[in-house]
């Protein structure tokens, strides 16, 4: 594709097991002028590739048997990174981007707890016997679901993400704890549920557009997957980067300025790590911290809006302006500081009559024509939940040839 405007962009595919190297790829290699730096590995060569297999022995108790497999070998993926932003405002921030291990679904916890309480069992007259770990696997009716809790590599449905303008003291983590980054982290999921048969090769779709500034990011996992009524298949958005001025004559916003909003799969953990009023980065977009230093600041969107409750069924635009659809830009607000900035390269609007990845052109035929691709967010959990109207989708800047 080739680039001639003030942006780079870019829409591809690949597989789970290479997400994180191929934007990381894209955000450090690709994109020309417009690139940050990888700062962790060091080396793009690094990431994605097969970690150290390890091998897993359900039996911690030296027992034995031969009824059932106890040990098996788990590959793993060295699927961390590290990136540097340095705005156009001369700041340096920080993007942690990691595919962590797989949930547990509640087959596999439920047979985690049947594995603890089935090594005692009652004998009569208030009397209990003991079993060992090779006893109560051989038993056991949901072994397989025990193997699979055990033996959990990297993550087929999500990854997290978290921000900084710090680092650590060796420049190998986010300058963040350990408990704050286990327990509170932006999760950025492309699937609800998958099947045990899908592994890491499942694909996903991308789109981004990067500027020094700022990242737009489009993650959609393949439907193929799926089934009717394709329910477990989602397009979830991630905006990470600085705002622009709300106004040119607006106070200067540079300390602070570098945010991250996602879209995930389930409901944000809602942590009091910084105070009450901690952003959640999925139901809001977290800042950096405020105009005087808050850290990790809730800023919700503004823009323009219909009632999101209107009766509506429009099939072509607007019958009265050209068959045009009118996408506004998306102011955040701070509850204490009001009207901050504006998020870059990305507009809202109606969704009604409009297909995903449908072209939109702002000022058509000028000197100031923009173009856009328009994406409906169906992860259940995003920024446009505390918006004016949720169903509302988002458009992001695109070049104006491919």
């Amino acid at each position: 594709m080739a680039i001639t405007e003030n942006f780079y962009c870019m829409e591809g595919n690949t597989s789970v097991k290479n997400l994180v190297k191929t934007l990381a790829t894209e955000i450090t290699q690709n994109s020309g002028i417009y690139k940050w730096a990888l700062i962790y590995p060091t080396s793009i060569d690094a990431l994605g590739s097969a970690g150290e297999a390890k091998k897993i022995d359900l039996i911690t108790d030296k027992s034995i048997t031969d009824k059932v497999d106890t040990v098996f070998t788990v590959g793993s993926s060295n699927d961390m990174c590290i990136i540097k932003a340095t705005t156009s405002f001369g700041k340096d921030f920080y993007i942690k981007i990691d595919r962590l291990k797989s949930d547990l679904n509640k087959e596999e916890k439920k047979a985690i707890i049947n594995f603890a309480s089935m090594h005692t069992y009652s004998v009569g007259m208030g009397s209990y016997g003991t079993r060992t770990d090779a006893e109560v696997l051989a038993l056991m009716e949901d072994y397989t679901a025990y193997v699979s809790a055990m033996t959990k590599s990297n993550s087929l449905n999500n990854i997290v993400l978290q921000i900084s303008n710090k680092l650590n003291a060796d420049g190998t983590d986010l300058d963040i704890p350990k408990n704050v980054q286990t327990e509170y982290n932006y999760r950025l999921a492309w699937y609800r549920k998958l099947q045990t048969e899908i592994k890491d090769w499942l694909p996903v779709q991308y789109w981004l557009n990067i500027t020094k500034d700022s990242i737009n990011l489009v993650l959609r996992g393949d439907p193929s997957a799926d089934v009717d009524p394709y329910q477990n298949f989602l397009t979830s958005y991630a905006y990470i980067g600085a705002l622009k001025p709300v106004e040119d004559s607006a106070t200067t916003d540079d300390e602070y300025n570098f945010g991250i909003t996602v879209s995930s799969d389930i409901e944000p953990a809602y942590s009091h790590a910084y105070g009450e009023r901690t952003a959640t980065g999925i139901t809001d977009v977290c800042m950096i911290a405020n105009k005087i230093g808050m850290p990790y600041q809730p800023h919700y969107p503004a823009f323009y809006s219909t009632n999101s409750f209107m009766d509506k069924c429009n099939v072509e635009g607007s019958r009265y302006n050209h068959k045009k659809r009118q996408f506004s830009d998306i102011t955040l607000v701070h509850p204490v500081d009001m009207e901050r900035g504006k998020m870059q390269n990305v507009l809202a609007g109606d969704a009604s009559a409009i297909n995903d990845t449908d072209r939109l052109v702002c000022k058509k035929d000028t000197d100031e024509e923009e173009s856009y691709k328009k994406f409906k967010i169906t992860a259940p959990y995003s920024f446009l939940n505390n918006s004016a109207n949720h169903l509302y989708c988002l458009a992001i800047r695109w070049t104006k040839t491919e």
